[in-house]
């Protein structure tokens, strides 16, 4: 299963990175790298500021970011 590289979802259950093939989820690439393209320094930079270790992914609330993206809070 492949895994956003940041939050860990699981990336076939999105449909913008099922379709884009990107390693990110739609909400990380939204938040994170925003209309930049996704590279790995990028993901790695994103990795970073967020202090997450090898293994790590962080934790949100996908429907509570999703609905504040789309200014639906």
């Amino acid at each position: 299963m492949e895994q956003c590289k940041i939050c860990g979802t699981n990336l076939a259950a999105d449909l913008f990175s099922a379709v884009t093939q990107e390693p990110v989820c739609s909400i990380c690439k939204i938040k994170y790298i925003g209309g930049l393209p996704t590279t790995e320094n990028r993901v790695l930079a994103a990795r970073q500021q967020l202090s997450l270790a090898d293994g790590q992914y962080l934790q949100q609330n996908r429907g509570r970011e999703a609905a504040r993206i789309l200014g639906r809070n």
